[in-house]
């Protein structure tokens, strides 16, 4: 029964520490440019973002773009649906 239970133990921390820390938030800064949600998908796509990910729909459709921004130690994702923010998202990494 212990051994079953320093197992389970075992298991549940490497979890933990496998996973990535995720924020989300309504604005994030590029430089001296504010990105809000509501902003227009246009003003995403000026600051160059670095990756580009078609999202869609689980019938296959398309349901917006996720632009990635790398920084110094996190990922920056902007979320985009009919050519408006929807979401910003911070990933440490």
């Amino acid at each position: 029964m212990k051994l079953i239970l320093f197992v389970l133990l075992i298991a549940t921390a490497g979890l933990a520490f496998g996973q990535a820390e995720v924020r989300c938030s309504s604005s994030e800064r590029f430089g001296n440019i504010l990105i809000r949600v509501g902003d227009s998908e246009r003003r995403v796509i000026e600051q160059k973002p670095d990756r580009e990910v078609r999202l869609e729909t689980t019938a296959g459709g398309a349901a917006g773009y996720r632009f990635d921004f790398y920084k110094r130690g996190r990922t920056v994702q902007v979320y985009t649906s009919a050519g408006v923010v929807t979401r910003i998202c911070r990933i440490r990494e």
